[in-house]
């Protein structure tokens, strides 16, 4: 174990934490910190996240149609609501605009009701008629439910699937598109991020050995031999580590979008924009994107650790991994993290992808481990 920690504490010294952290917060800045900073992002957006909420608060993680009359019963009443006010304005009754109906379809073109209009939509943002444009909007997606559903698995031919999800309730859960959008970018950039930094700790792990000509003597020895499966268990633990903090992190960032609300929501709800194979919620869909995360990370770290033992150079090193962590990033991007799961690819695809990962990560270790057993010093 002493041997074990050692190499943990070789792989995390203060140079290689140093240049991670630089690459982290440069990454944050250009691709994490915008989703953090602004969601919802602006207005209608904001205004429907608080009306979900709220009728999550009423209605629970579903809508049933009896709930849904009731949603455009209050509806109806907020559109009372907006037409009280436009009678409180002189200015929009001299314009003949008393009503919502009226001041939906005030005419373009015409400056004094274009100024009418951006005063309260933009310069004063009267919450009531920002949230009509939201609620509008979420019981058009609830009235086409099943008609969007049915466009969007088109390309799948398998009918007693699409009825079994059309005859249960999940089509009713309340989750907005933006939400599970903002998540799948962050987790999907998060991995990356992560699948990086794994492949340039780990990837020192037998090059400074190498240059050090350090091998040589370890291969002296029996003992020596052995430090090889050491070295793979304090790179394991290395990329657990780093993935774990960097998760971490991610989730007290996250906390911060309050999504709370939407956690046992399933991802098939009527405003959802990307369809899934498997019906889970909300929260079970961000455990299965971390586990997937610690899978790709441990790939990632056996690859780094083959590759650091094949070259002896770290230009080499690089030139070797940037390839590699072209194709993973790619694949995070397309189907292994981001909507992972989606009809967009089949089932098989994604399952299969991720074994010929590991059989391959495993692989690569046990031929390299049997080797290294039989090495002759040079």
């Amino acid at each position: 174990m002493r041997i074990i920690w050692y190499e943990i504490r070789k792989l995390l010294d203060w140079k290689i934490i140093s240049l991670v952290l630089l690459i982290s917060v440069l990454f944050f800045e250009l691709f994490l910190s915008f989703d953090f900073d602004h969601f919802p992002n602006g207005r209608p957006k904001g205004d429907t996240f608080k009306v979900t909420k709220q009728m999550i608060d009423q209605y629970g993680t579903e809508m049933n149609e009896k709930e849904f009359q009731d949603f455009k019963e209050t509806y109806q009443k907020e559109v009372d609501k907006a037409g009280d006010y436009l009678q409180s304005r002189d200015d929009f009754v001299e314009a003949g605009v008393t009503t919502y109906e009226q001041f939906k379809s005030m005419a373009d073109g015409k400056e004094k009701l274009n100024e009418l209009h951006n005063d309260i939509m933009f310069d004063k943002g009267i919450d009531v008629f920002w949230e009509l444009q939201s609620r509008e909007s979420i019981m058009e997606s609830y009235e086409r439910k099943k008609e969007d559903f049915f466009k969007d698995t088109a390309h799948i031919h398998n009918s007693a699937w699409k009825q079994d999800i059309v005859k249960g309730s999940s089509l009713n859960a309340i989750l907005p598109h933006f939400v599970y959008e903002n998540y799948n970018n962050l987790i999907t950039m998060f991995a990356i991020l992560i699948i990086l930094t794994v492949m340039i700790v780990v990837g020192r792990v037998f090059i400074t050995d190498q240059q050090n000509y350090a091998l040589h003597l370890q291969y002296t020895t029996h003992i020596g031999r052995k430090l090889f499966k050491k070295k793979v268990i304090a790179s394991m633990l290395t990329a657990f580590v780093i993935t774990s903090v960097y998760i971490g992190v991610f989730l007290l960032l996250y906390a911060g979008n309050d999504p709370q609300a939407f956690l046992q929501s399933s991802l098939r709800s009527f405003d959802a924009h990307t369809i899934h194979w498997l019906d889970m919620s909300f929260l079970q869909y961000i455990y299965l994107t971390i586990m997937a995360v610690y899978l790709l990370a441990f790939v990632a770290a056996a690859i780094a650790m083959f590759l650091s033992r094949a070259v002896n150079q770290y230009i080499s090193l690089i030139g070797a991994q940037v390839p590699i962590a072209v194709v993973l990033i790619l694949l995070i991007s397309e189907y292994l993290v981001s909507n992972l799961f989606g009809i967009a690819y089949p089932m098989y695809m994604t399952i299969g992808t991720y074994a010929g990962l590991l059989v391959l990560g495993v692989a690569i270790l046990i031929t390299r481990w049997r080797k290294e057993r039989k090495m002759d010093i040079k």
